[in-house]
């Protein structure tokens, strides 16, 4: 029996001095291993079809019985599911990327590795080709989900279509055909033919349904009538939105349709329970997936923005620097915005206070709205009760979120020239807290009464984003959902073509002086540990604290593994840990050095919810930051922890 904690590694080498060598690496590498070394290709397959499956393979192109790059692909038809990294003589990095085209999880230059590089190409390799198994799992989980899908809309009497914006030529589904009366693949459908199968009064809207939705790039949901073989009437209900298709380079419509004459209610609404089951799993698991990946290059944008900024540059690279800000600052509201859809459903939001200070805050949400302002000549006027405190404690992220997706509604709905006002002032003040009042006035076209109560019930608001095609009030949905989570109230005042008000009343507590105890720069030599894995990421992030201060110094770990080698070695007076690594994790890794040490640990992480914070903090973490992150906010992070460390 395989021992699991033993990697089993086949060296197919016919160079014994090689061989000699890379037995000699990987003791130094210090991987309990268990190495067999055959010399040609043929024995290599023969020892694999005889004493079982190696868990990785270090293959040589050139040997006696197999030679260039014949040798790997005969290998990877051979064995398939075997990891290998190639060894090769040649220094030459496009042989190495054609090998890893070509199948292999790496390749290694002879003469140019010793036993920490090995060890740690091995270990990666191992990592890939799990998560590349991982993902073709799923890939064939989802084929299946889709089968079954295609199966539930035949037994659902619904079917997909698109439309070619340019030629206006359909795709139908054959549950399509079937659902208009023609036998599938009977004809080369168009938007004419669609046009006349529908009842005759109700054509010209019809018309008009498929005009918006190819115009707005927004969802569009119709119920209508059409006639079946010129005698029978049937109901259908039909869905479309814009989409561009990048292997066609084209523009399409795309969407739905589905025929409701004679369902039943009950019927239906099992059917819909079970696919928005599904469909809203698959959700939850795409947001924390794009989490990471749009979060982390984010981080890297904002940080290596930071650093041009303070560098020297003339008045044309200064304006164009504080539009990129403003850009990527409007970027990152807007993905928290997507990336926090699933809240709408959820039961709470992590708050996080911070050390806020208005006249900051504001120019803060100034600069996320001017330039949409600008685009729509829009006027933003900002006011706030000079009788008010100047500092205060909340969480600036949200409130900035609140009033961003505020504005942002008063500039969409609002005629060019318009106006937003934007007002501050405070209720129930004490010596230890007030109630923050921010009023957003627009002069745009307004809302019904049954609007406004549709959006002060956030909870109810993703159901009816499905059924009623409400997609645009998203940004206000989740306004509500923040505002009820951070305790607080939100009121709604509007009149149809006259413009609406939003009030928000959200407790915050008084801060008497801002940082007035722990600093704004470090007054000793700080030596930070940063355990980051993106390099992009690294190369910002250290940059971004070095030119901070003189006193401070930053060492970098690819992984959390090296992480702990390196503290345990060097010693650091904080360490920024990033959380999705690969080999070793940074929960893992800070779990190993709180065995040691109660080093300040603050945590890096790209997906930010209630669950990470609360994880990174049960783990003996200090603090949390998600990316993408300011330089400021990172600053006062790290002097808040040093500052509790030295108390």
């Amino acid at each position: 029996m395989k021992n699991r904690n033993v990697t089993s590694i086949l060296l197919i080498e016919d160079n014994p001095a090689d061989a000699t060598l890379v037995s000699i690496f990987l003791k130094d590498a210090k991987m309990k291993h268990e190495l067999h070394h055959v010399e040609t290709l043929y024995e290599g397959n023969d020892f694999i079809a005889s004493d079982g499956q190696p868990d990785i393979v270090l293959l040589d192109l050139t040997l006696p019985d197999s030679n260039g790059f014949k040798t790997l692909t005969t290998f990877i038809e051979r064995n398939p599911g075997i990891p290998v990294v190639i060894m090769t003589g040649l220094n030459d990095d496009i042989v190495g990327n054609q090998a890893v085209k070509a199948g292999a999880q790496d390749y290694l230059i002879k003469g140019e590795f010793d036993g920490r590089l090995l060890g740690r190409v091995i270990r990666y390799s191992l990592q890939r080709y799990k998560t590349k198994a991982k993902l073709e799992e799923t890939a064939r989980n989802l084929s299946i989900s889709e089968r079954r899908y295609l199966e539930a809309q035949e037994m659902a009497n619904f079917g997909n279509f698109e439309m070619d914006l340019v030629t206006n030529e359909m795709s139908w589904t054959d549950e399509v055909y079937r659902i208009l009366g023609f036998l599938p693949g009977s004809i080369r459908p168009s938007l004419s033919d669609y046009l006349n199968c529908c009842h005759f009064e109700e054509r010209g809207m019809v018309e008009d349904f498929f005009e918006k939705a190819s115009k707005d790039g927004q969802r569009h949901n119709l119920e209508h009538r059409i006639i079946i073989n010129g005698r029978t009437i049937h109901y259908v209900l039909i869905h479309a939105k814009v989409y561009y298709d990048d292997i066609t380079s084209k523009f399409l419509l795309v969407g739905g349709i589905q025929d409701i004459t004679e369902r039943k209610l009950g019927e239906q609404l099992l059917i819909e329970k079970n696919l928005q089951s599904q469909s809203f799993k698959i959700k939850e698991e795409i947001l924390e997936d794009m989490s990471f990946h749009i979060r982390t290059p984010l981080s890297s944008i904002l940080n290596l923005s930071y650093i041009l900024s303070n560098t020297e540059m003339g008045s044309m690279e200064k304006e164009l620097m504080g539009g990129l800000k403003a850009s990527v600052d409007d970027l990152s509201i807007s993905v928290n915005n997507m990336l926090n859809f699933s809240m709408l459903v959820s039961e709470k939001v992590n708050v996080e206070e911070e050390d806020l200070q208005l006249d900051d805050f504001i120019q803060r949400v100034k600069q996320l709205v001017q330039l949409k302002a600008n685009q729509n000549s829009t006027a933003i006027k900002f006011n706030s009760d000079p009788s008010m405190p100047k500092d205060f404690k909340a969480d600036g992220n949200k409130l900035s979120q609140i009033l961003y997706n505020l504005i942002d509604n008063g500039i969409k709905f609002t005629k060019k020239g318009g106006k937003v006002n934007v007002d501050f002032s405070m209720e129930d003040l004490t010596e230890e807290s007030f109630n923050l009042v921010m009023t957003v006035k627009d002069d745009g076209i307004g809302m019904t009464k049954n609007k406004v109560k549709q959006l002060l019930e956030a909870d109810d608001l993703l159901q009816m984003n499905y059924e009623e095609n409400e997609t645009k009030q998203l940004g206000l949905a989740i306004v509500s959902k923040l505002t009820k989570n951070m305790d607080g109230t939100i009121d709604i005042s509007s009149v149809e073509d006259k413009g609406s008000i939003f009030t928000i009343n959200i407790p915050v507590k008084v801060v008497k002086k801002v940082h007035a105890d722990i600093g704004d720069q470090p007054v000793q030599p700080l030596k930070i540990l940063l355990v980051e894995d993106h390099f992009l990421n690294q190369i910002a992030t250290k940059k971004v604290l070095t030119s901070w201060s003189d006193l401070v110094t930053v060492d970098i770990a690819e992984n959390g593994l090296i992480g702990v080698q390196k503290f345990r070695e060097h010693g650091y007076d904080l360490i920024l840990m990033d959380i999705q690594m690969p080999v070793m994790d940074g929960f893992e890794a800070t779990t190993k050095i709180r065995e040691k040490s109660d080093v300040p640990i603050i945590a890096l992480t790209a997906n930010s919810s209630k669950q990470e914070a609360e994880k990174c903090r049960n783990i003996g973490m200090d603090d949390y930051l998600a990316k993408p992150m300011k330089p400021d906010d990172l600053y006062s992070k790290i002097m808040t922890v040093i500052a509790k460390q030295l108390a």
